[in-house]
């Protein structure tokens, strides 16, 4: 081989491991750690029944007035409000029966609220006010709420206090109204009465 080729082929020889080194280059690399923090606002949420319409029949009410049967009346309807609140509305007179000045009605599992707070230990607060006392019916005759308190399931009171236990977990309860029906002088719709729920952080 004559030393022309051979300068040749070392040229060749060089130029493939260039190429190579250039296709195949030794890569830089860096990292680093983030430290993420995530505050969460002091914050209330209240799920609540909009429209609630109450039928009760000739049987459930003479059982009321008498005590001469069940006292549970079913004919609920509800239109919850947005928020997501599906739970079921019951509706059941307290006992005991009889008192048409004094009767008790309870809306079973009527709200809920979701909290979450600043603050430890009892911090949640829902409160019930009656917004207008009077249902009224067209042609004559009224039914008035005298009285409003709302349950969690530790006995009914006006206001009511827990500690929050975050949006994964709503306290859920009822409303309970005192109703004085001695001025339902006639059969039919008594409408418009209403009640309002506060829920705040304290």
């Amino acid at each position: 081989m004559t030393k022309s080729k051979q300068l040749r082929l070392v040229a060749l020889a060089f130029a493939a491991a260039m190429a190579l080194a250039i296709a195949s280059p030794v890569h830089a690399q860096a990292t680093g750690d983030t430290d993420i923090d995530i505050n969460i606002p002091d914050i209330v949420f209240l799920h609540y029944y909009g429209n609630v319409d109450v039928t009760i029949t000739a049987v459930d009410f003479a059982n009321y007035i008498t005590g001469g049967g069940p006292l549970a009346i079913d004919e609920g309807i509800a239109t919850p409000a947005a928020g997501g609140f599906t739970q079921d509305l019951a509706i059941a007179p307290s006992v005991p029966p009889g008192n048409p000045g004094a009767a008790v009605l309870t809306l079973q599992n009527a709200w809920a609220v979701r909290s979450m707070s600043l603050l430890g230990g009892t911090d949640t607060r829902l409160t019930i006010s009656i917004t207008n006392n009077t249902l009224t019916r067209v042609g004559g005759g009224t039914i008035l709420i005298t009285g409003v308190a709302v349950d969690d399931g530790g006995g009914a009171a006006n206001p009511i206090t827990w500690a929050a236990q975050g949006l994964g977990n709503p306290r859920v309860g009822d409303v309970q109204l005192t109703l004085d029906m001695s001025n339902a002088i006639a059969a039919g719709d008594y409408l418009d009465g209403i009640f309002t729920l506060l829920a705040e952080n304290i």
